[in-house]
Order: structure tokens, then C-alpha cells, then sequence
């Protein structure tokens, strides 16, 4: 009988500290030194101290000279330091988390980043991971100690990128002022002169396409179908089109050139630039961190009339616009869309007039009616007399009264221009009174924020008195 001995089943702590140093050291060997180096176009190209190059031989001079080897080189070329989603140091911070990385080294702080907040998140994860951090030109080094002038470091570098960022927005604010595009992307159905680019060229072939897309939606389709339509016929998608012609590319990819969507459709029938406006600062951010840019109020925006082709009359955009608000339902039978659907108001209430397809239970025949009733009536949402037009009825009545304007004009056209250019003249007067009523409003609104503001000093002033007394 053999008897066990008990002291090889016993646990030695020793032996198993020794395991897990050795295991330790290991994984240290086998981690690399990061030499990391940023440059934002901010910087500027021509800037020797801060270029990429300069930065690589400074951070390769200093690893090779203090034994920080092995090492890898990774950059960051045109990148903001606001920017947190940099491919280099995304790559760098998966190493890091994978327990990869021993030292990253960088030129000063401000190469990591320009938030003090992330730049101070970063550094207690650095902590936490055993990772050490080397600022050669700050004298920061991780493995050191902390160092107190570390935080205002980060803030300083912040305070540099808010700087530069309202700097760049007042440069951008007076240039498009004077009426200069300050992006590179242009809406569809214009080109860039390639003497002048901030000199706007029309694209014939796209204008077509734009111009059909408006006089659709004034025959009653809906965006959607109008997708449908230009998808069959294989015209280009914006995209591809502007691939085509070699203008802009907005960085996109497609899987069909000829698919198009309601989205795109519903963007060009909302483009103002097609009445031939030029309209610069339609967006903004309200801080440099944000990247998501907002919409700019059209009473803030910088407006140029006439200053580009025109592509669509204001009267025909209006009109679509108009018409988009109208909802209109699909056509049964393959029949034409309703194209009085959105223009007949009921003459009592003022409410719009509902067109009605319904069958007719008093014909013998049993055709649909083609009717239009008031609205509020049919959804009884309010009292109304029941009273209806058919539509053989309106049209002819339209049609009609086409035909006794023109016989007025064609023998008083002398009258007839006089009567327009009153009615012209009256509606610019009323257009006018109510943008002086909405410019008196904002005074008084202006007034009242400016004294409060005042009053609002005032009390910290006073506050401030009490205090040193």
C-alpha cells in the first residue's frame, strides 16, 4: 500500500508567486513603447516645430536614447486635437486596454488632446492599466509621479483649440458676410467655374431633372413616386451624378447610382438656392466639442438674391410648397392625381375642400363620385352646411374665367398692367407694415434682456461691495 505524501498536495504560495512574476515579466517583455505624433490642419503645413516628421525624429531620438525598445510609430495627420475618434489613437487605446502597450511617448500634452476633462480620463485609465506616459517637451513622465502642473497643461491646450475655433467662425461669418462659399460642397444642379470656384456655373442636365422633379409635384405625385419615376428611367442619383462630372464628392458610398429615395427628392424641393439665392450659414455648432451641426433660423441667415442661376421661378417653388402640405391619397385605378386637391377652400368656413371618390349609391350605375365637399363637414370636426362642387363644374368655371381674363388683357393691357402693378405695390406695403411690426417686437424684446442684464450686474456688483466690507 503506497501512502501519499502530504506535502506534494499541499498548495506553496511561494511557488506560486514566483509563477505569476514570471508570467508578469513576460507580458511586460512583450510590450511595445508607442511613439505617438498628431498635427491638425490648424497647425499648418509649414510648421516645422509641430510637423509630423519633426515629431517622429524627436520621439524616435528619445526612445533610442533611453532604452524604450521596442517601439512603434503611429500618427495622426490632419486630425484635431477635439477630436477623440482618431484612427491612431483609437488603435492605441485598444492596445492599451489589451495590457499591449508599456510607454507612450508624445511631444507635449496637447498632442493627445485638446479637452481637459478626456485628457484627465485618460490619464487615471493609464494609471489604473500600469501604462506610463512620457511628455518630452512638458517634462511629464508618469513613472515619475504625478506632476500638479499636468491639469493646467490640459486646460491651457483646451483653451487654445476654443480660441482657435472662434477665431476660424469670425473669419468664416465675415467671409461668407461678403458673400464667399466657405464650403466645398455645392447643391446639385450647379458646377463650379473653374476660373472662379466661388463663381456658381448651372448644370443643364441636372437643372432638367430639378425642374421636372418641381413640376411633378405640382401634378400631384408624391415624393415617393417621384423617387419611383426617376429610379425606372435610370437617372443618376446627386452622388453619382457629381461623380460623373468630376464636380465634389461628398464621400459616400451607393450601391445603385439609380436608386433614388424620397429623402433626396424631399431635399431638392426644399433647396432655396434653386430661385437663384445664394445662402450662405445655414448651420452652426455652439461649442467646437459639438460635431453635429444645428439649423440656422432663416431670419439669421446670410441671404445673397440674385446671385446664382435660377432654376425654378419663386412663383412655381412657392407653389410646390404649398402643395407638399396637402396630403393627398394615392390615385386608384391608375388615375390621374387630384390637381385641385389643396387649392378649393369652402366659401362658409374657410376650411379646404376634400375631394370624393366614393361610389355612388343613388346612379344606377354606381360610378364614383367625383366631388369635392368641405372637410369639416365630411369629418364633422365642426358645424358646416353640406354642400359640395362637382369637379366638371370647378374646372369649367376656371377654365372660363382663363378665358375672360385673357380677352380683358388682350384688348386693355394698358389697364390690365396698371390693376398689377397696384395689387403688387399694395401686397410689398402690407409685406412691409408686418416686417416692421416683427423688428418693433424684437426691439422691445432686445430693450427688456439688455436691462435685465444690466440690473442683473448691478446686484453682483453690490454683492461684491458687501463682500470686501
Amino acid at each position: 500500500m503506497t501512502i501519499p505524501n502530504p506535502v506534494s498536495n499541499i498548495h506553496n504560495p511561494n511557488n506560486a508567486n514566483s509563477a505569476d512574476c514570471r508570467k508578469e515579466d513576460n507580458m511586460k517583455n512583450q510590450q511595445l513603447h508607442i511613439l505617438y505624433a498628431r498635427l491638425s490642419k490648424d497647425d499648418g503645413e509649414d510648421s516645422a516645430s509641430l510637423s509630423i516628421q519633426n515629431q517622429r525624429q524627436l520621439l524616435t531620438d528619445y526612445a533610442e536614447k533611453n532604452g524604450l525598445t521596442p517601439y512603434r510609430f503611429v500618427e495622426d495627420d490632419g486630425y484635431s486635437g477635439t477630436r477623440w475618434n482618431r484612427p491612431g489613437w483609437m488603435e492605441i487605446m485598444q492596445e492599451v486596454e489589451a495590457g499591449q502597450v508599456a510607454t507612450i511617448i508624445i511631444k507635449n500634452l496637447d498632442r493627445m488632446g485638446r479637452d481637459h476633462l478626456r485628457v484627465g480620463l485618460h490619464l487615471e485609465r493609464f494609471l489604473e492599466l500600469g501604462t506610463r506616459l512620457i511628455a518630452i517637451h512638458d517634462n511629464i513622465d508618469t513613472a515619475q509621479g504625478e506632476d500638479d502642473f499636468t491639469p493646467l497643461r490640459a486646460l491651457f491646450a483646451e483653451w487654445h483649440a476654443r480660441d482657435t475655433s472662434k477665431k476660424i467662425r469670425a473669419v468664416f461669418k465675415s467671409r461668407m458676410e461678403q458673400g464667399y462659399h466657405c464650403t466645398g460642397s455645392i447643391p446639385y444642379g450647379y458646377i463650379h467655374n473653374p476660373a472662379n470656384r466661388q463663381d456658381w456655373l448651372l448644370d443643364e442636365e441636372a437643372a432638367k431633372v430639378i425642374q421636372r422633379i418641381f413640376q411633378l409635384v405640382i401634378e400631384g405625385n408624391g415624393v415617393y413616386q417621384i423617387a419611383k419615376m426617376l429610379e425606372q428611367e435610370k437617372i443618376l442619383i446627386p452622388s453619382a451624378h457629381a461623380e460623373k462630372i468630376g464636380e465634389h464628392g461628398n464621400g459616400r458610398t451607393y450601391r445603385d447610382p439609380y436608386m433614388w429615395r424620397g429623402g433626396s427628392v424631399s431635399n431638392i424641393l426644399e433647396r432655396e438656392e434653386y430661385m437663384g439665392n445664394k445662402i450662405l450659414r445655414k448651420g452652426y455648432n455652439d461649442s467646437y466639442k459639438q460635431k453635429k451641426r444645428k439649423e440656422t433660423p432663416k431670419d439669421e441667415r446670410i441671404v445673397f438674391e440674385g446671385a446664382i442661376p435660377q432654376i425654378i421661378d419663386p412663383e412655381t417653388w412657392h407653389t410646390a410648397q404649398r402643395l407638399r402640405k396637402t396630403v393627398r391619397r394615392p390615385s386608384k385605378n391608375n388615375e390621374p392625381p387630384y390637381r385641385l386637391t389643396g387649392l378649393l377652400y369652402c366659401a362658409d368656413c374657410n376650411s379646404k375642400m376634400t375631394h370624393d371618390r366614393t361610389l355612388d349609391l343613388r346612379n344606377a350605375t354606381r360610378r364614383p363620385k367625383n366631388d369635392y365637399l368641405c372637410s369639416n363637414y365630411r369629418q364633422r370636426t365642426r358645424e358646416c352646411t353640406m354642400h359640395f362642387i362637382r369637379v366638371p363644374v370647378v374646372e369649367e368655371l376656371i377654365l372660363d374665367t382663363i378665358k375672360r381674363v385673357s380677352y380683358h388683357v388682350r384688348n386693355n393691357e394698358a389697364e390690365f398692367i396698371a390693376k398689377v402693378r397696384e395689387v403688387s405695390a399694395t401686397q410689398q406695403e402690407n409685406a412691409v407694415k408686418e416686417s416692421k411690426k416683427i423688428l418693433s417686437k424684437q426691439k422691445r424684446r432686445h430693450d427688456e434682456l439688455d436691462t435685465l442684464i444690466r440690473k442683473l450686474c448691478n446686484v453682483h456688483r453690490l454683492r461684491k461691495t458687501s463682500t470686501k466690507m
